[in-house]
């Protein structure tokens, strides 16, 4: 195979050749706080986006068609995962094999997520009309599943190519484009008389993520090698990529298949006014959710060297993460009676909902770091097990408790499936990490490779 040479001009080795050990730091001198505020200004901005989003729909809409909203919504977040069949984590994990043919990866990337993400609009829009019925529009399907399914996992995979190549704003800045295009459209949607329809918003989002989306897969593939934009073993890929896809789906699962139980189990209402909860929780967890993001491409380069190292990493990074989670957490429990005043008088109910809600900063910090730390040893497997495992837990633990106790119920299943989940992924962290030769190096080592 004829390679590429770096952005110097430089011939890199070949990476078949055994390469020395070399210790990742998390923050030492590396600029890992610098890059982790850098991408921070993208995903706040993104994030802030999503926010007032979340918020002018739930005050335009009338309050059952918002539950219809969100139930569409977290079915979607769902499928999410297969629609790109891992297409990032891969990016991510073969430029720390190969960084020179990142052209390669961004095209193949790009291929399966088109693939996969039509396929996965047909499947939501179809399981969407089976459980809703004449309640959503088939139009409103496609549009919803298309604009996240297909548009914005394209945007994720542009985005993680840009970030391993170091342009970390960049990265940060361009998923954010697309929220605040559409934050944007929603205003304009808000502007006429009477509230938003699910009809009209649905339409609104596929356009406007397809009118970014285009321009950002152009820039993205600026400067590649025509030789390299060859589309030849993209499903070998997606089999790799597969397996991150699944535990990436698991974990959809237990976030988010709360919401879709709630809108169709219990009622609309119920399933507002959790996710008006959730949504507040998940804006609070930007800070650390940045630091991950600079962290997870870290792993893999760590995991060359295998589970030691990873752990060494998420150990040296836990203290950061908490320094921001756990005093996040108790801000929210202290200013939880906004919740009123920013979604309107019908949210009054979601004051204890967030701040029982806000205990997940804290679990999440611990779970997520763990899972990165096994995919970046490239035991995604594991890491995949156990998060399948904790899915299937969250929705039984929902059945049973949703008709019951409403998003009540949805709380403790929620608290329940993640604390679980940070003691087995840091269990099989320790235990991978006893049973690895220290001595072991990074070439004697099997590499999830395409």
């Amino acid at each position: 195979m004829t390679r590429v040479p770096d952005e110097t001009g430089r011939p890199t080795p070949d990476h078949d050749e055994p390469q020395p050990r070399r210790p990742v730091d998390a923050g030492r001198g590396d600029g890992f706080l610098r890059k982790s505020g850098t991408f921070f200004t993208g995903t706040l901005l993104r994030t802030l986006a999503q926010g007032a989003l979340f918020v002018l729909l739930a005050r335009e809409m009338a309050l059952d068609t918002y539950g219809l909203f969100v139930g569409v919504t977290a079915l979607v977040a769902v499928v999410s995962p297969f629609a790109s069949a891992g297409a990032p984590s891969l990016i991510m994990q073969n430029h720390a094999d190969s960084p020179d043919e990142w052209d390669r990866h961004l095209a193949r990337g790009l291929f399966v997520s088109t693939v996969f993400g039509c396929a996965a609009t047909v499947l939501v829009t179809v399981a969407g009309l089976a459980i809703w019925g004449a309640d959503v529009g088939l139009v409103d399907l496609l549009c919803l599943s298309f604009a996240d399914l297909v548009a914005w996992r394209l945007i994720e995979a542009v985005a993680a190519s840009i970030q391993v190549r170091g342009r970390i704003l960049l990265a940060a800045l361009v998923p954010a484009l697309l929220h605040l295009c559409r934050l944007a459209g929603a205003v304009v949607l808000a502007m006429s008389p009477g509230p938003i329809v699910l009809h009209d918003w649905a339409v609104a989002s596929a356009v406007v993520s397809t009118v970014v989306c285009v321009p950002v897969i152009l820039g993205g593939l600026r400067g590649a090698h025509p030789g390299s934009l060859k589309f030849a073993g993209s499903l070998a890929q997606a089999r790799t990529g597969m397996m991150f896809a699944v535990g990436l789906s698991a974990q959809s699962v237990y976030n988010d298949s709360d919401k879709v139980m709630l809108s169709r189990l219990s009622t609309p209402e119920n399933a507002a006014i959790y996710a008006a909860a959730y949504r507040v929780v998940d804006l609070a967890y930007t800070p650390a959710r940045s630091m991950s993001a600079i962290a997870y491409p870290r792993f893999f380069q760590a995991g060359r060297s295998g589970p030691r190292e990873t752990l060494r990493l998420a150990r040296r990074l836990l203290p950061r993460f908490l320094a921001f989670s756990a005093p996040m957490s108790l801000l929210l429990i202290a200013f939880a009676w906004l919740m009123p005043l920013v979604f309107g008088a019908d949210f009054a109910t979601a004051v204890p909902a967030l701040q029982w809600l806000s205990v997940l900063l804290v679990l999440k910090s611990l779970h997520y770091l763990a899972a990165d730390a096994l995919s970046g040893a490239r035991m995604q497997g594991r890491r995949t097990m156990f998060q399948i495992g904790i899915g299937v837990a969250n929705a039984l633990l929902n059945l049973w408790l949703i008709p019951a106790y409403g998003w009540q119920g949805a709380i403790v299943s929620s608290l329940v499936c993640d604390a679980l989940l940070a003691i087995l992924l840091w269990g099989c962290l320790a235990v991978s990490v006893r049973r690895d030769p220290a001595d072991t190096s990074a070439s004697a080592r099997p590499m999830e490779r395409v």
